[in-house]
C-alpha cells in the first residue's frame, strides 16, 4: 500500500492529481509497493526557515528533503499491522517552482514534479554525490 498525503496551502494552484502521479511513479521504478510519503508544497518564507533551522543553509532553495530511515532500512521501526513505513518528508517551494518554470518556459505543475521525482530519490536514499 502507499500513502501519499500532500499539504498544499490554498493559494498555491497545484495539480494535486499528477503529483500524486508522479510520486507514485518514483516508486513504482524503485519497486517501493508498501510506503507513505509527506509531500508539501509552501511559500518562499516557510522554505527559508526550513532550510536555515535544519539544514543549517542561508536563504531559500527550492526543494528540501527529509528522510526518515537510512538506505534499505525501511523496516527498522515496529509499526502497527497494515501501516506502510514513512520514506519522509519533502518540501518545494512554489514560487521557486515559478520561476524555474519562467525561465526554462515549462508548466508550473511539470517543474513541481521535477523538484518533487528529485526529492523522492533523496528519501529513497540517492545523494548527489
Amino acid at each position: 500500500m502507499l500513502i501519499i498525503n500532500l499539504h498544499i496551502g490554498s493559494r498555491f494552484p497545484v495539480d494535486r492529481k499528477k503529483l500524486r502521479a508522479a510520486a507514485k511513479k518514483v516508486l513504482d521504478e524503485n519497486s517501493v509497493t508498501h510506503a507513505q510519503v509527506d509531500i508539501s508544497v509552501v511559500g518562499k518564507r516557510k522554505i527559508k526557515e526550513l532550510n536555515e533551522s535544519k539544514l543549517k543553509h542561508e536563504g531559500e532553495t527550492d526543494v528540501l528533503s527529509f528522510p526518515q530511515h537510512e538506505k534499505n532500512n525501511l523496516y527498522d521501526f515496529p509499526l502497527p499491522e497494515g501501516i506502510p513505513p514513512h520514506l519522509g518528508d519533502i518540501v518545494i517551494s512554489f514560487p521557486e517552482a515559478v520561476k524555474t518554470a519562467r525561465r526554462y518556459g515549462k508548466l508550473v505543475d511539470d517543474q513541481i514534479c521535477f523538484y518533487l521525482q528529485h526529492g523522492m530519490m533523496h528519501l529513497l536514499g540517492y545523494h548527489h554525490e
